[in-house]
């Protein structure tokens, strides 16, 4: 939407004008009649209208007869109803603000408030257990998923194995970074992977831990897929992270299931 078009129906007069010329067309005398303007300043109003493709002005002889041009309403219109619509992203970020604001008097109350919370997670993923698993142990898969909505993922790298080392670096649009550490405990290709992973705080100190248990069972040509984390240790600095963590899995599973999709 161009902004000149908003900027002309921003002026008082020319919104009266627009507001005039719903009911019937005008001419250039009526209108300033009706508004109590004088003519010069009716045209340039008009000339801005006009400009905008909202009116119309018709010259029929010596007068000048002004109507709207309805379809250029139309197409604000749609514009309009856009952005009304519902946003499942807005959604998402008022669950997240309710749910924060919890958190925060919780873990102001008690740092270790969230330890031994637990989490599951199941979904039906459109492809066979070992391409569910490729996705969650090769880092170059791993990074077109593991992200929750309106991040990217940075930095990723694991070694699956029992002892292996992960890494995680999540980045937000305006280039905030938010990194997380961990490393494999269990590796049974291609249906069980445990791991802990720790996120850290701008000064790389520890937010909270946990644990996750990924199990991958096949399912009529898919794969169902069981994830249980149970928070280990907490601090009062994780709240936001321990607030948004069933919904960043949620977000980042859906991702995953797009990218298995054929």
């Amino acid at each position: 939407m161009d902004a000149t078009i908003l900027t002309a129906l921003a002026e008082p007069s020319r919104l009266r004008i627009v507001e005039l010329l719903r009911t019937r067309p005008h001419t250039v005398g009526e209108i300033a009649g009706a508004l109590g303007l004088r003519q010069p300043q009716v045209t340039k109003h008009l000339q801005t209208l006009s400009r905008a493709g909202f009116v119309t002005v018709h010259p029929l002889g010596q007068r000048r007869v002004c109507s709207l041009n309805r379809p250029a309403f139309a197409q604000l219109r749609d514009w309009l109803d856009g952005l009304a619509q519902d946003d499942p992203g807005q959604d998402a970020l008022d669950e997240y603000r309710a749910g924060l604001a919890a958190e925060m008097i919780a873990a102001a109350a008690d740092p270790t408030w969230a330890e031994g919370r637990a989490l599951r997670i199941i979904r039906t993923l459109p492809a066979a257990p070992e391409v569910v698993w490729a996705h969650w142990t090769t880092p170059g898969l791993m990074a077109a998923w593991w992200a929750p909505d309106h991040f990217t993922v940075a930095e990723c790298a694991i070694d699956p194995r029992p002892g292996g080392a992960m890494r995680l670096v999540m980045q937000e649009g305006d280039g905030t970074r938010h990194a997380a550490a961990g490393h494999v405990t269990r590796a049974a290709a291609p249906s069980a992977l445990d791991f802990e992973m720790t996120p850290l705080g701008p000064d790389g100190e520890p937010l909270f831990s946990a644990t996750h248990a990924v199990r991958l069972h096949p399912h009529a040509g898919e794969t169902e897929l069981q994830l249980d984390i149970r928070v280990d240790l907490s601090t009062e600095a994780a709240a936001p992270a321990i607030a948004g963590m069933r919904l960043g899995w949620e977000q980042s599973l859906t991702k995953l299931a797009r990218a298995l999709t054929p």
